[in-house]
């Protein structure tokens, strides 16, 4: 039996086409749900949970609990430890996929020997792959991976005849994916996507948690986010309440916690204002691919909602707002991705079912190039091979030039995954080594072919004359700094300074998120510190104050960091750090950056974007990095990076600092000024070179 699986960041569904009614149909798991929880649970005694049971040891506290795990996907600093094993996302999601096949087989009493797996449309090449390895290692046939919005597309346009272009907003649990399709006759064509890979309805939970602890705090003193069951217990809890305020206009929450209860009212308005800067974030996604395609609201037939998380009644209210266009609240909200998937699994492999000639084509979400060197062969940059929003699968070939004092017969590849020219913001996806070519010493050319396969996989080949080379993958270096250099100096030349200006913002919000700062700051200055690395420290509020200036010990710096307490600097942020730190930065040679940290609402908002403009005048790096209440719109408008507005959420906090600490490292500091070749601050991963 081949059947489609939805592997969702919350929740998890499996569906089948059935021949008989030519209609798809959920496999109910062995409660009889249609949807099961995307939770495991290690228990103390060796025993695992995954599914209903892990989902109430979740709510009970019990265990170590593994979930929202799929947002970790293809990265394996994700991990999960318990009882002396250590878990990836790719392991974890082979548990869950292991449970719903064997729940689904019990149930349909049929076996399962082929699946379509869905995935977020922005995922890149390494959450593809790891997802296909997880689906593999449960002894089935990975047929296709097929993007989610694409699926709901699919099950929403079956048998339909109209002809209408559609944006799927897909607002899942943990992943947030804007996809516009063009429907006719049943036949859908993407046209784009994009999408943020960690934002979700876990987000609008979180928000919930972030209010009943606050008005606990100030009620008793203590935070019931520091005790682990405890909080557990509110983040089930808070998916619930979620779903309680779109059908009420409040609703009520007791906590309990070191003897204290405390019961608080939440207004649907409350928590309207509390997340509007989520949604805008959304928002930011739709026109950035309206920019990408040249099109606009107008454009737009529907809105079609799709995943759990748009049962929301702001949703639809924003969106129709925002976009003034009908907005479908789909039947199958939470289920259609698995029916698409279902569907594509049918006439996927098939010609003889009785499903009736459907035609999808699809696009990827990034563009796909190799390193190579600029014109004037004093940079290395991003050769794009093949554009973001091109229709897959597709090939593209393109000649390169071998240094004619390369007579080795051997070059090496990378291969780069991203838009920016600046090879340092780009994801590494594949180092390949090309031999069998013959050199004359002239300069020879041959051709690279990169191809994006149906599922989004990257592959490589290589030609000369004609004729196939051979390629062979080979281990990325870690060291790879040697792309900043100068392609002919690579090595040379004195190091850098740089100059980083921290700015910690001290009001009152932020004492619950204070001791978990002060550990990721104290590491992120650990790891850029260097004899030519000079910090300087600034806490803020409704005034600024100076907590150190430049110094290149970092030791300074982490004493000043164990003394940081809030509200020192008044309890509000009506103060904007970045013209002290400017100053602070002038007339130093080197590399200029200034990072803030916020988790609020700032009070003087245009002198801000003022300053931000004055540091972007004195090449000056702005990097805003948001948690909590920040508004991601205002992040952007500070930054002066590209990509510099990293809004994350606090236990996401020392990633976020890891990637700026990559950058700093790397030198891929630059002032946003144009489109094209300024550097930006991308994810921190750097791979590529093509000599």
């Amino acid at each position: 039996m081949k059947v489609g699986i939805d592997l969702g960041t919350t929740y998890s569904t499996v569906a089948k086409y059935d021949k008989k009614t030519s209609r798809p149909e959920i496999i109910n798991n062995k409660f009889e749900k249609e949807l099961t929880p995307s939770v495991i649970c290690f228990l103390d005694n060796g025993e695992i949970l995954i599914g209903e049971d892990a989902k109430d040891m979740q709510a009970g506290g019990a265990g170590t609990i593994a979930a929202s795990f799929k947002r970790g996907m293809g990265d394996n600093s994700f991990t999960v430890e318990s009882n002396g094993k250590v878990y990836t996302a790719e392991d974890l999601s082979a548990m869950l996929l292991k449970k719903l096949i064997k729940d689904a087989e019990e149930k349909s009493g049929e076996k399962i020997d082929s699946v379509v797996i869905t995935v977020p449309a922005y995922f890149n090449d390494f959450q593809r792959t790891a997802t296909i390895r997880a689906g593999e290692a449960c002894g089935v046939k990975v047929m296709k991976i097929i993007n989610e919005p694409t699926a709901a597309a699919i099950s929403y346009g079956y048998n339909r005849e109209s002809n209408k272009t559609v944006m799927v907003y897909d607002l899942g649990g943990g992943t947030f994916d804007v996809t516009i399709v063009k429907v006719n006759k049943g036949n859908i064509q993407v046209v784009g996507t994009d999408g943020n890979h960690i934002l979700g309805g876990k987000d609008w939970d979180a928000a919930i948690v972030k209010f009943v602890c606050e008005q606990f705090l100030e009620e008793y003193g203590v935070d019931p986010r520091d005790d682990e069951p405890t909080k557990n217990e509110m983040i089930v809890a808070s998916e619930n309440y979620k779903k309680v305020l779109t059908k009420t206009d409040s609703v009520t929450i007791q906590v309990r916690h070191e003897g204290y209860t405390g019961k608080y009212t939440l207004t649907r308005e409350q928590f309207n204002m509390r997340t509007q800067f989520l949604l805008s974030a959304t928002k930011d996604v739709c026109m950035k691919l309206f920019a990408d395609l040249g099109m606009n609201w107008s454009d737009i037939d529907e809105v079609l909602l799709v995943g759990g998380s748009t049962r929301m009644p702001q949703v639809t209210e924003f969106l129709k707002k925002v976009s003034g266009r009908p907005v479908i609240d789909h039947a199958d909200t939470d289920l259609a991705v698995a029916k698409g998937a279902a569907i594509t699994s049918e006439f996927y492999c098939s010609t003889s079912t009785g499903v009736r000639d459907v035609q999808i084509t699809d696009v990827t979400a990034h563009s796909l190039g190799a390193l190579s060197v600029s014109p004037g062969g004093d940079r290395y940059i991003n050769e794009i091979m093949i554009k973001r929003n091109s229709k897959v699968p597709t090939s593209v070939r393109k000649p390169f030039k071998i240094d004619p004092g390369n007579m080795t017969s051997v070059i090496e590849v990378f291969t780069l995954q991203g838009e920016s020219r600046v090879p340092l913001d780009c994801y590494v996806l594949a180092r390949v080594v090309i031999t069998g070519f013959y050199n004359s010493g002239e300069g020879t050319l041959i051709d690279i072919e990169y191809n994006y396969d149906e599922n989004g996989v990257v592959r490589v080949s290589a030609f000369q004359n004609g004729q196939p080379l051979q390629v062979d993958s080979q281990p990325v270096p870690d060291d790879i700094t040697w792309m900043n250099d100068p392609p002919k100096d690579r090595g040379s030349g004195a190091p850098i300074a740089k100059n980083v200006v921290l700015c910690i913002d001290l009001s009152r919000s932020m004492r619950n998120s204070l001791e978990e700062v002060r550990k990721v700051i104290n590491d992120f200055v650990m790891t850029v510190a260097g004899d030519n690395t000079k910090f300087g420290l600034i806490g803020f509020g409704d005034k600024v104050g100076i907590m150190r200036d430049m110094t290149s010990d970092p030791n300074t710096i982490v004493a000043a960091l164990d003394g940081l307490k809030v509200n020192v600097y008044g309890r509000g942020t009506d103060a904007c750090p970045l013209g002290t730190a400017s100053m602070m930065l002038s007339n130093r040679p080197g590399g200029k950056m200034i990072v803030v940290l916020t988790d609020g609402i700032w009070g003087k908002r245009d002198f801000a974007v003022g300053e931000a403009n004055i540091c972007r005048n004195a090449k000056t790096a702005v990097v805003a990095v948001g948690i909590g209440d920040a508004d991601w719109g205002f992040l952007k408008q500070i930054s002066t990076v590209e990509e510099g507005a990293m809004y994350t959420t606090l236990d996401r906090l020392g990633e976020t600092f890891s990637t700026i600490a990559t950058a700093l490292n790397t030198g891929s500091m630059g002032v946003r000024e144009s489109a094209g070749d300024t550097a930006r601050l991308g994810t921190g991963e750097i791979r590529g070179r093509i000599r």
